[in-house]
């Protein structure tokens, strides 16, 4: 926190001045290195919000999304700025998307062979009055306004959350009904609801309360949703939501809090990359360089209670220097590193240990905690849980294995790599859940080593505090 940058546009601004890499090419060939191979079982989606307005930023983020080689580009609205008229509509998508549109109708070359562009309609999309340019570009499942689609064991349900939807925006009208009986039809191990305008949001918009249908009680796993232009991370009545507003129009930075949120950032444009198998599905929200800003893990069985090993107020050994190789293992001496509890670190308030972070304007960017733990042979299993408040990046190690990244570039880093993106307004003392692998627990002695780095320098505060419970009876 404390170099935020990201600035508040009015509907319809280009653009915002932010850090990233820059492209020439609007064709979705791919920039930087691409994630590894999947394992067998395991499909990858790409999901894009806000991004159809031919510019730089839309042109980075197909390029990062074409990358993935997604089973499926899926957006959540707002394909086509300004108005959604048909004489833009193919710059706005087909020059950037046609590699993943069946029949392609445009005139940028060849599309692909089978369809793997789904969209949700935005209220951008319906400005001419009609939803009539957008109906004759995509050809979509049922009545190409709501409809589903499944891949492996992940269904979308996209709906259209504009007020113009001639089926209704309650959860008893046409569109509502349709859904709750599609989701109750669904046997996938998980089921993810789409749509433009967030049920809750921290954005400039905030949550559509008419949007706020009962998602979870009707078998949803994770709802998706644009219309803010910021990347946000909510839980709401235990069932989380996902705002990826940030495929190309311009950034906003967030207004007024809303119950729920987790983790925030208005600063970067990118999309979500949700990779899921039969027992799991991963969630990252990745940025045009290729940093893993967030990540949220989901089980398709998840256990139904918990038991906390690590305590939000454990004690923590750190040290604000480069410790030297072997830091994360278990055998390494750290007795005489400072100790403290948590939560650690300056300028967000309430910490219980103050570290004295150097001199202002020349921050160490990376401090490295230590703290060992006992874990019962009950507790090995393939989940444990993981809440954690940071600012501004970190990378969890158990027993020297990293299990958790976040606002950080894939591969090595050192204690001069700074995080991806600024943590800014209310996030730093936010904790935000996942679920782990629980592979590296061992039976007996244990130690988490976490590294946090800042963005800059002159960040004016870090923070640290976590949870780490095991499965219950």
């Amino acid at each position: 926190m404390g170099e935020s940058g990201s600035t508040s546009a009015a509907e319809g601004t280009e653009g915002t001045a932010v850090s990233q890499p820059t492209s020439d090419s609007g064709e979705p060939t791919g920039t930087g290195d691409p994630p590894p191979p999947l394992p067998p079982g395991v499909l990858r989606f790409a999901v894009i919000g806000d991004f159809g307005i031919d510019g730089a930023p839309e042109a980075m983020v197909a390029a990062r999304v074409a990358s993935w080689d997604p089973a499926l580009v899926l957006t959540v609205g707002d394909n086509n700025y300004y108005t959604g008229a048909a004489e833009t509509i193919d710059a706005n998508i087909g020059k950037h998307y046609r590699g993943f549109i069946a029949p392609y109708v445009g005139s940028f070359g060849a599309g692909a062979a089978e369809n793997r562009f789904f969209p949700c309609p935005g209220n951008h999309d319906w400005q001419t009055g009609s939803l009539q340019a957008y109906l004759d570009y995509f050809t979509l499942p049922g009545n190409e306004r709501y409809y589903s689609v499944r891949r492996g064991e992940v269904e979308f349900f996209m709906l259209d959350s504009d007020y113009r939807e001639p089926d209704g925006l309650t959860p008893t009208q046409a569109q509502g009904q349709w859904l709750e009986a599609a989701l109750a039809g669904s046997d996938a191990s998980f089921r993810v609801v789409a749509m433009h305008h967030a049920p809750h949001s921290s954005g400039l918009h905030g949550g559509l309360p008419a949007m706020r249908w009962p998602y979870a009680a009707w078998g949803a796993d994770l709802v998706l949703a644009g219309h803010d232009h910021d990347y946000e991370r909510l839980v709401v009545d235990g069932l989380p939501y996902v705002v990826v507003g940030t495929g190309g129009a311009a950034l906003r930075a967030f207004t007024i809090e809303a119950p729920g949120s987790q983790r925030g950032h208005a600063d970067g444009f990118g999309a979500l990359r949700i990779e899921a198998s039969a027992t799991h599905m991963t969630v990252d929200f990745v940025d045009v360089g290729g940093a893993r800003i967030d990540r949220m893990t989901l089980a398709a069985t998840p256990p139904t209670s918990w038991q906390t090993r690590v305590p939000l107020d454990a004690t923590w050994r750190y040290i604000e220097h480069d410790p030297g190789p072997g830091w994360t293992a278990p055998s390494f001496a750290a007795e005489e590193w400072i100790s403290g509890a948590a939560p650690l670190g300056f300028g967000v308030g309430g910490e219980a240990t103050l570290l004295a972070g150097g001199v202002e304007g020349e921050r160490p960017i990376t401090t490295y905690f230590r703290h060992r733990f006992i874990a019962d042979a009950a507790d090995l299993g393939p989940w444990l849980r993981l809440r954690l408040a940071v600012d501004d990046a970190a990378i969890v190690y158990l027993n020297g294995v990293e299990v958790y990244r976040v606002d950080l570039r894939e591969g090595p880093v050192d204690d001069a790599t700074t995080a991806a993106l600024a943590v800014g307004d209310w996030f730093p003392g936010r904790l935000s859940e996942t679920l782990i692998t629980g592979d590296a627990l061992l039976a007996g002695d244990n130690v988490l080593a976490v590294e946090v780095h800042q963005h800059a320098a002159t960040s004016s505060d870090l923070r640290i505090e976590l949870e780490l419970a095991v499965a219950g009876d």
